[in-house]
């Protein structure tokens, strides 16, 4: 059996750990030194450049240098936030065929989001491929906690292209409970909150005796680091133009300069109260000489700008507070994960929050990936006395005749599970009865997602409400959904025909994959 090894797949940084021979997990270091690969692509003119060398195109060619793909993973092209995505990236999104969405490169070529994914995933493989010597196929992989089915698909689609194989998707919250250790010591109650470059991910975990079980998962797929970039941006840029006349607003490559010193500035006011933001060339005059901007960045500057933000934290935790049924006394330890966790002013406001001061992780950008290893060790075998429960992070729905939603899973049931419904004809000789399948609880059908249309087919003939088709719906530990029918009657097995689909086909996905395989 090939070697697996885990992947926190980030939307700014993604992280790959392995477990060494002595069972101890390790973070693989890229040949930079680096314990974190970019998640960036770059469609440089000589072919694609991932990770670290992805980010010269961020200065030459923004606009072919895709990052925070993973906000897309998953996402239709008429979602108010990828609208609002479409308007602020300096690279252009479409709507596809099927209304996912995709983005347009030069020349007239598209790439998908699972596609650019699957290329940050291959090379996270190949970087543990060069570490053991030998092929690496398989792989745990984390998600945040609160993605839904069309997203978790298209996470696996991603890995498929890449030419791994999922052994598990681990919610980013049991994987940060998991690396920091908690199946090792005392039962304690968790309240796990992740916030990283592009998502906000607050679960409820409770751990007795090598148990884990999520109660509650609960999010904000559009706040995370890159939401505070955006925000000290449009301050630089009206600061630019009150002191120095430039104006950058329509310049992509002079807004991408802005936005890495932003970020770096950032970084550092996490540690320090006063930062030097500088760009050495952010405009040309008329003459062709650069111009360079620079200017002094105050930590309370940056929590005055990013408030609006920061405020955004509170009602996913009082909401996983109430799906769980716990009172802010009731959680023993909240762990903060991710790198947007250093910011001082986050750490407040979930303290206050919670009503409780949270646990220091010395590695928050490291401990999901070593998390996500530890359960590869788990399902090899190699840990025992370890099991983890999760929860349906979304409910499911089917509604027939577009008529209203009935719910069949609720949402926060445990995974996996399994739920049945029967539908009849309504004509005589009827030969297939069509349904829609939707994530979400709402009996309107426009508050939940559309996940198909499928119909069972070839059914037997016969008089109106004679044919009864029994309908199997089933959530894995992937959180995937997965349908089945059966005459009722009879027992049969009916064909599932798939009319409408969200995210790529079987197909689309084998020939990426194979396409990929085949590349240098």
């Amino acid at each position: 059996m090939s070697r697996a090894i885990g992947i926190d797949l980030g939307t700014t940084n993604s992280v790959v750990a392995v477990i060494d021979k002595d069972g101890a997990p390790r973070i693989l270091t890229t040949e930079e030194g680096s314990t974190m690969t970019p998640s960036l692509v770059w469609f440089a003119p000589d072919g694609p450049r991932v990770g670290e060398a992805a980010r010269a195109g961020l200065d030459q060619h923004p606009d072919l240098t895709l990052f925070a793909v993973k906000r897309l993973l998953g996402r239709r092209f008429d979602h108010p936030e990828i609208r609002k995505l479409a308007r602020i990236l300096p690279y252009e999104l479409i709507e596809s065929p099927n209304g996912d969405t995709w983005i347009n490169l030069s020349a007239g070529r598209t790439v998908t989001p699972e596609e650019v994914c699957g290329m940050v995933l291959r090379d996270l493989r190949r970087l543990a491929e060069r570490h053991f010597g030998e092929p690496v196929t398989r792989a745990v992989i984390t998600i945040p906690a609160w993605y839904d089915a069309a997203q978790r698909q298209a996470t696996k689609d991603a890995a498929t292209i890449a030419g791994l194989t999922v052994l598990r998707l681990l919610s980013e919250p049991t994987a940060a409970a998991l690396g920091h250790g908690a199946h090792r010591g005392a039962n304690r109650r968790y309240l796990v909150c992740d916030l990283g470059g592009g998502t906000f991910d607050c679960a409820v975990v409770d751990v007795e005796n090598g148990l884990f079980e999520v109660l509650a998962t609960t999010g904000d797929p559009f706040l995370g680091g890159d939401d505070v970039d955006r925000v000290v941006v449009e301050h630089l840029i009206r600061d630019a133009r009150a002191t120095r006349g430039l104006d950058v607003t329509s310049d992509a490559i002079a807004v991408e300069r802005l936005r890495l010193a932003a970020q770096k500035a950032k970084h550092e006011l996490s540690s320090q109260p006063l930062a030097k933001l500088t760009v050495e060339e952010l405009a040309q005059l008329p003459s062709g000489k650069a111009v360079e901007y620079t200017r002094p960045v105050r930590r309370d500057e940056l929590e005055l700008w990013s408030s609006p933000i920061i405020k955004r934290l509170d009602p996913p935790v009082a909401e996983a507070l109430a799906k769980s049924g716990r009172r802010r006394e009731d959680i023993d330890e909240v762990l903060l994960v991710g790198g947007m966790t250093r910011m001082p002013a986050v750490r407040r406001q979930i303290a206050a929050s919670t009503g409780k001061d949270p646990s220091t992780i010395v590695n928050p950008e490291e401990v999901v990936a070593v998390g996500a290893a530890l359960e590869v060790a788990r399902l090899e075998g190699v840990i025992e006395g370890v099991l983890l429960v999760d929860v349906a992070s979304h409910g499911i729905a089917l509604s027939t005749n577009g008529g209203d939603c009935e719910l069949v899973i609720a949402q926060s049931a445990v995974v996996p599970t399994r739920a049945y419904r029967v539908l009849m004809t309504r004509a005589d000789d009827q030969a297939r009865i069509e349904f829609d399948v939707w994530e979400g609880e709402s009996t309107e059908p426009a508050r939940n997602r559309h996940l198909g249309r499928y119909a069972a087919v070839e059914l037997p003939a016969a008089l109106a409400g004679d044919v009864l088709v029994l309908l199997e719906v089933t959530i894995d530990t992937d959180g995937a959904v997965r349908l089945s029918a059966s005459e009722l009657v009879s027992g049969e097995r009916l064909t599932l025909e798939q009319i409408f689909h969200a995210g790529l086909t079987r197909a689309e996905v084998t020939k990426l994959a194979r396409t990929y395989a085949e590349a240098p």
